[in-house]
């Protein structure tokens, strides 16, 4: 699904009006399908009809609401329309109200004055927010918060249109009051504010209403656009198991990870490459970390190499990788390897020598930070796997700046070197040299912890040795890993949740994706 912002979701509505729909259709088309959705969600009937209060601003998102009215009245339901800032201003919107008007639907005005119409609030069951859609920025004026405060008190089911009142569509914040909604409709596409965390909370559950738009009018789009999948959506990209196969047909995952220091993450990391399905694991070791990580590993090919004195690989290391990697069909390097000379060496070689894709983690990304242009020279695709802070050290930027901007930081990255970037953070984003970009909605705050990336890198590794492109298989990894956590914490909790735990569950997990 795609995620739009305000801007792109005009041109694509200007596309549709080009094709022959002109705005006042769009409207009226967006209005029933919102009317739809409310019935079927609350599941409104001809013996079960509803009190419903619409609250109506004065410009397009006051339109949509009082189709809205117009539809539930038609359902049965005991509609009133509130008009929150004054009758509308635009000439489609005027039209839709006097429609409604026609119809004998009761019109209140909110004069500041919570007095009168606070019984119409406290008796509805269900209010539906249609004062601001996605060109709000700022605040609620102190007449409007009261207003707000008001329907959040209120024991009614809430229903935002496009965007919950208040709310920043774009830079996905609140800035004071905002209209709580449990259910927030999305016309034609999510926003970033019902995406991105933690504000999206405030949208409660979101679900995209059809108003007849085509995915030619979202193509035609200049500028680049984001998008987001579901469980059905990745269980179609993920490899299938073939009832007649061998451990030959899904892949020869290689893993160079680990020191003496970071035995876990060589683990962890392995471990998730061997649940994700790849049919070969071999991790490649120091060979000082041996009494900490061979007892721990049974399903995976072992590859101690030469160790330094520090705990982690000699440069010596670096034929037995490229020897081991001539034979595989995904390499991941990076998780625990240490930070020195040598492994830096290792690390710049190893992307000019090796032929297979690669994945490239954790210490392997601070040892490309040392020499960037490397990425320039890797013989495969490259995958990176950045948290804010390692893609700091990548691009010169703030982690401040990261944060905040972490589309268009990982999309100028991903350009530039012609790698697949994977921006870890609440919602991880992904994209590669070709303009895809993917916003992740899984995971929790759980996963704040030392080793939830190892595991990810694994499943990463993974799905690229069986065969998958690397920003698929990218995207299917985060999905998951994300996924898996959630499991965990619902059923513990995110204070107390270990790496291990999501790597545990994952095996049940993936039932339900065959």
């Amino acid at each position: 699904m795609h995620i739009l912002t305000s801007k792109q979701m005009y041109a694509a509505e200007c596309n549709a009006v080009e094709r022959g729909i002109g705005f006042p259709q769009l409207m009226e088309n967006a209005g029933t399908a919102c009317a739809k959705l409310i019935k079927k969600h609350f599941c409104i009937t001809e013996d079960k009809p509803q009190k419903i209060l619409v609250i109506c601003g004065k410009g397009k998102n006051g339109g949509d609401g009082f189709v809205i009215a117009r539809k539930m009245r038609e359902y049965g339901c005991d509609v009133k329309i509130m008009l929150a800032c004054g009758e509308p201003k635009d000439d489609i919107s005027k039209n839709m109200f006097s429609l409604a008007e026609v119809m004998g639907i009761d019109i209140l005005t909110y004069n500041n004055n919570l007095t009168l119409l606070k019984t119409y609030i406290e008796e509805a069951d269900i209010i539906v927010d249609a004062i601001f859609g996605t060109g709000f920025s700022g605040a609620l004026n102190q007449s409007l918060s009261a207003l707000a405060k008001a329907v959040n008190s209120a024991d009614a089911k809430t229903v935002a249109i496009d965007v919950p009142s208040g709310a920043d569509c774009d830079a996905a914040t609140v800035d004071g009051a905002v209209f709580k909604a449990d259910m927030t409709i999305a016309i034609s596409a999510y926003k970033p504010i019902h995406i991105l965390k933690p504000y999206n909370v405030f949208c409660g559950r979101t679900v995209v209403a059809d108003i007849g738009m085509t995915e030619s009018d979202f193509k035609k789009l200049e500028s680049v656009t984001c998008f987001t999948l579901d469980a059905k959506e990745i269980k179609k990209m993920l490899p299938k198991r073939k009832p007649v196969s061998n451990k030959g047909t899904y892949g020869r995952a290689l893993l160079v990870c680990g020191s003496m220091k970071m035995t876990g993450a060589a683990t962890l990391a392995t471990g998730g490459a061997l649940r994700t399905g790849a049919g070969l694991v071999t991790l490649a070791f120091p060979q000082s970390a041996y009494p900490a990580i061979a007892p721990k590993l049974t399903e995976s090919l072992l590859l101690p190499l030469e160790s330094n004195l520090e705990g982690t690989f000699a440069f010596a290391a670096l034929g037995g990788i490229t020897e081991a990697a001539k034979n595989a069909t995904a390499v991941l390097i990076g998780c625990g390897l240490g930070f020195n000379k040598d492994t830096s060496r290792i690390v710049h070689s190893a992307i000019k020598e090796i032929k297979s894709p690669m994945i490239i983690d954790a210490d392997g990304i601070n040892a490309v930070s040392t020499n960037i242009d490397i990425l320039k020279e890797a013989q495969a695709p490259v995958i990176l796997t950045p948290h804010p802070g390692e893609m700091s050290r990548l691009c010169g930027r703030s982690i401040a700046e990261i944060i905040a901007n972490p589309v268009a930081v990982a999309c100028e990255f991903a350009q530039k070197y012609g790698v697949t970037v994977v921006l870890k953070g609440a919602n991880t984003v992904i994209c590669n040299s070709e303009n895809s970009v993917y916003v992740n909605t899984t995971g929790n705050a759980g996963l704040a912890r030392g080793g939830s990336g190892d595991l990810l890198a694994g499943m990463v590794v993974s799905l690229v040795a069986q065969g998958m492109d690397p920003f698929d298989a990218s995207v299917c990894a985060v999905y998951l890993h994300g996924l898996a956590a959630d499991a965990v914490a619902a059923k513990t909790s995110m204070r107390g949740m270990l790496p291990s735990d999501v790597l545990d569950v994952l095996p049940v997990l993936f039932s339900k994706f065959e």
